[in-house]
């Protein structure tokens, strides 16, 4: 799930699908970091930028994904990643 706020930050937030886990937001701080963010969680950029695209029109989007164990390493501490977004 993906929505955008009023000054432009992009939250991202995972829903896992294994029972008793529990959601991992992730923020990054505009719409273009979201979008290396998409690619970073393994979409392809032009999925990335049609994903983009929603958002900023709807401030709000939905995508089901998988993530494997590569992409999922990336997200193990999200503040760090969310300072560098």
């Amino acid at each position: 799930m993906v929505d955008m706020f009023p000054d432009g930050t992009v939250r991202l937030v995972f829903l896992p699908s294994v029972p008793l886990a529990t959601a991992s937001p992730v923020q990054a701080k505009n719409l273009d970091a979201a979008e290396a963010l998409f690619v970073a969680c393994g979409l392809s950029p032009e999925f990335a930028a049609a994903l983009r695209n929603e958002v900023e029109r709807n401030k709000v989007a939905s995508v089901e994904t998988s993530v494997d164990e590569e992409v999922a390493a990336k997200f193990r501490y999200t503040g760090r990643l969310t300072e560098r977004c």
